[in-house]
């Protein structure tokens, strides 16, 4: 037999020479990393970045090998201070970036942390806004400042009276541009204020405008604020539940929606919410999506509540601030005050839908 001569390891044809497959039975003649060069590639890449990192811990740890156990250092050591509330004052933090900016950017550019400096003066940007800049070295180009929303600051007033030299500590998102530094998203008071303030699921302060402005006109309206809740449409993606969202709906109906036995699943395509409303078990079939909120759950609770012949329903009327943030606000109410609220709305140019109680298409 030619030694050029190649056979078929499956069936025994002979094969051409140039041939990888069989034209009998069809079969590849290629070796398994012939025939998955990507895969081999893809763990190849694995094992490198494997090694590397590997390497890393051994050489920081090598640094201390002297020392005692308290000096080693493990892969979760190389994440730093992630996910850890930051408190620093003013002086601290522009120390830092004269010390080292890369370092510093690196801790506090673009995170949310606790900030503590003196007021050297406020400005109030709009009815709704105020700007604080904190005192820094004479000799300093660096400057530092903050921003308050009236709708994220129960004291707003209180802010505003601040006199210049007064110590002020807040929560905020620090963004550094060159040597200026802002505070964004600002709440008065240190972490332990910000965790206990959430205003999450209040009225939106716009559309708060809107309802105090049909009731001046209209007072046979009975809508109030508190029959209604806003809130950012990806909520789910800030680690809020949609049992959260449940308990406010029943706030918001001053219990008259009752809530209870509240259970959530997810699927590979969908999420399942059981629950029992007003003594009736409900079943209900949401978007699989972890982040946006699915408005069907509202129109699922209105069959229930239009079954038992209330006269007051659960209503939802979508606000488009911009491409990349939304607010969905839920109503409970009749149709007689949302109908005068949507006359309202539709002479607005906020953006915000009417609201309405039934999906355009079959909702479940």
């Amino acid at each position: 037999m030619n030694n050029k001569e190649k056979i078929c390891k499956h069936c025994g044809e002979k094969l051409q020479n140039n041939s990888y497959r069989c034209l009998k039975c069809g079969k590849d003649q290629r070796g398994f990393i012939k025939r998955n060069p990507m895969i081999i590639s893809i763990i190849i890449i694995l094992v490198l970045i494997f090694i590397s990192v590997t390497i890393i811990v051994v050489k920081l740890n090598s640094i201390d090998k002297n020392s005692d156990s308290s000096g080693y250092i493990g892969l979760d050591d190389l994440w730093g201070d992630f996910g850890e509330d930051i408190s620093i004052t003013s002086d601290e933090l522009i120390e830092e970036y004269k010390e080292n900016k890369d370092d510093a950017d690196l801790k506090y550019d673009g995170t949310f942390l606790e900030l503590t400096g003196e007021v050297k003066q406020i400005q109030e940007i709009d009815k709704r806004t105020i700007k604080v800049e904190l005192n820094t070295d004479n000799d300093s180009d660096y400057k530092i400042y903050c921003t308050f929303d009236q709708d994220e600051n129960e004291n707003y007033e209180e802010i505003k009276s601040y006199k210049e030299g007064q110590k002020i500590t807040m929560t905020g998102d620090l963004i550094r541009d060159n040597k200026n530094f802002t505070m964004e998203y600002c709440i008065l008071g240190d972490w332990e204020t910000y965790y206990a303030f959430d205003n999450t699921f209040n009225i939106d302060l716009d559309l708060e405008d809107l309802l105090q402005e049909a009731r001046k006109n209209d007072k046979s309206i009975n809508l109030d604020n508190k029959n209604i809740m806003s809130f950012d449409s990806d909520i789910l993606d800030y680690g809020y539940s949609y049992e959260e969202i449940i308990n406010h709906i029943v706030e918001i109906s001053d219990g008259e929606i009752q809530i209870s036995d509240v259970s959530e699943k997810s699927g590979l395509k969908d999420r399942t919410i059981t629950m029992k409303i007003n003594k009736k078990e409900v079943t209900i079939k949401l978007n699989k999506d972890n982040s946006s909120f699915d408005e069907r759950l509202v129109y699922q609770v209105n069959k229930v509540l239009e079954e038992s012949g209330s006269d007051k329903m659960l209503y939802y009327a979508y606000m488009d601030y911009d491409e990349d943030f939304g607010i969905v606000n839920i109503a409970y109410s009749t149709q007689s005050d949302i109908d005068k609220i949507n006359e309202i709305i539709n002479k607005s140019n906020l953006g915000i839908a009417q609201f309405e109680k039934e999906a355009e298409v079959e909702s479940i």
